[in-house]
């Protein structure tokens, strides 16, 4: 072993303890502090040069998720993410079926905003919901916590690490890919994990009393000169929708061959950026980017880059045991292999750190466009980890912190006893449906 190989795998090594003992005890430094200073590590030492270092840094990635920062804040400013949810909480009759809804409407949404940045809107909507039935709201916590993991399987936009994947995995048309494999098992998923928290959690709050009145209309109907004037206040009303739909119509017809291809960094940014000019309150939008993350992906980018630099993917991948690519798209062997690494690997490193650790292992075995199964397995077993434990997923831990500062605590093992048998069965969905579809 060089000298380099063996100074990458030690800043490699006390990167990952940091982030191990930082799960465990649940207080540490950020984690995007950590890989920031795991990056600079690989810079100071020798093994990747500025030069490097920098070329290393995916920005096609970190320009998507900055623009899907924006456009959420952007709407949740608008109130719309508040008035859906309650559109939503308000088809359930009774407090009993809350949950059902709850969790497809927090799932669906989950598709197309990112999951971190819903929660933080989900969570105040949660506990004034249930002071108003009188209930806890721990399920009501547990069923978005659960909803928004199951929910953002299924495209980039869902949450970070899918974003990763999308871009940094060679997929042509990573939205179309996403919902080619992922869709039909993702709707199956959340019918199922809506009917089971419906009875699991839905059924303690049988007995509460649901104020009336309680039904939402979904578009309100008032004037057009009223909606005018929400569209020059809010002009993200427009524009988020606009935007989202040029991404599915953009790579989907790209695909198809209907439609020339444009980046879906490129896109979404365009709408970030227009939203940024239009938008009266400009400096609140930025304020609530969630640099943090960005930061995070900067120093993963750079950690990695030197990892792969030094030559740690080709040890890693024998130790691993995952079979180099063949001619055809991975076995259902290796789909387990993938899909139960990130399930376990996630509950230990957080999913993002261990899809970025996967990429290039994979990548380095061969596995590229021609395996899209490979990749979308590996988005959902760490996207899915996030329901194992409350480590599994930033979202929890977001879900966690903010019902503490409302002095609501959800315990571990609370979390686990529905989280355990739902991400069974939601892996187990993925799973047979990876493995069947053609």
């Amino acid at each position: 072993m060089s000298q380099e190989y063996l100074i990458a795998l030690g800043i490699l090594a006390v990167l990952y303890a940091g982030v191990i003992i930082r799960q465990v005890v649940g207080w540490g430094p950020q984690l995007s502090s950590m890989f920031l200073a795991g990056g600079g590590a690989m810079v100071l030492v020798g093994i990747l040069t500025p030069a490097q270092a920098l070329a290393s840094v995916s920005f096609p990635t970190l320009a998507f998720l900055f623009s899907m920062f924006v456009l959420v804040a952007a709407i949740d400013n608008a109130g719309v993410i508040e008035h859906v949810a309650l559109w939503v909480v308000s088809r359930g009759r009774s407090a009993e079926r809350i949950p059902f809804y709850l969790f497809l409407g927090f799932g669906l949404l989950s598709a197309v905003l990112m999951n971190d940045a819903l929660v933080l809107v989900g969570v105040p909507l949660v506990l004034s919901l249930a002071r108003r039935l009188k209930v806890s709201p721990v399920p009501l916590l547990l069923t978005i916590a659960y909803a928004v993991t199951v929910g953002s399987v299924m495209t980039p936009m869902g949450n970070p690490q899918n974003a990763l994947i999308a871009f940094d995995s060679g997929l042509r048309y990573p939205i179309t890919t996403f919902l080619e494999y992922l869709l039909l098992p993702t709707v199956v998923n959340l019918v199922v994990g809506a009917w089971l928290m419906e009875r699991w959690l839905g059924r303690p709050m049988a007995d509460a009393k649901v104020p009336a009145p309680e039904r939402v209309r979904l578009f309100p109907s008032i004037g057009w000169s009223e909606w005018s004037t929400r569209v020059r206040n809010y002009p993200s009303i427009v524009v988020f929708p606009a935007t989202i739909g040029a991404l599915f119509i953009g790579d989907v017809g790209a695909a198809l061959n209907l439609l020339p291809q444009d980046p879906i960094w490129a896109v979404s940014l365009a709408g970030a950026i227009l939203l940024l000019l239009v938008q009266p309150s400009k400096r609140n939008l930025v304020d609530r980017v969630d640099w943090n993350t960005l930061l995070l992906f900067v120093g993963l980018f750079v950690v990695m880059g030197g990892v792969l630099h030094a030559g740690l993917f080709g040890s890693m991948g024998s130790f691993l045991r995952i079979p180099p690519a063949s001619g055809h798209d991975a076995s259902a062997a290796t789909l387990g292999g993938i899909i139960g690494g990130g399930v376990l690997g996630s509950q230990v490193l957080s999913n993002v750190p261990w899809t970025a650790i996967f990429i290039p292992l994979l990548q380095g075995l061969g596995y590229g466009p021609g395996s899209p199964r490979a990749w979308v397995a590996l988005a959902a077993g760490t996207t899915l980890a996030g329901n194992l434990t409350l480590l599994g997923a930033a979202s929890n831990l977001i879900v966690v912190t903010q019902a503490e500062r409302a002095g609501v605590r959800i315990r571990l093992g609370e979390f686990m006893r529905y989280g355990v048998p739902l991400t069974l069965v939601t892996v187990a969905v993925v799973f047979a449906f990876l493995v069947v579809l053609p």
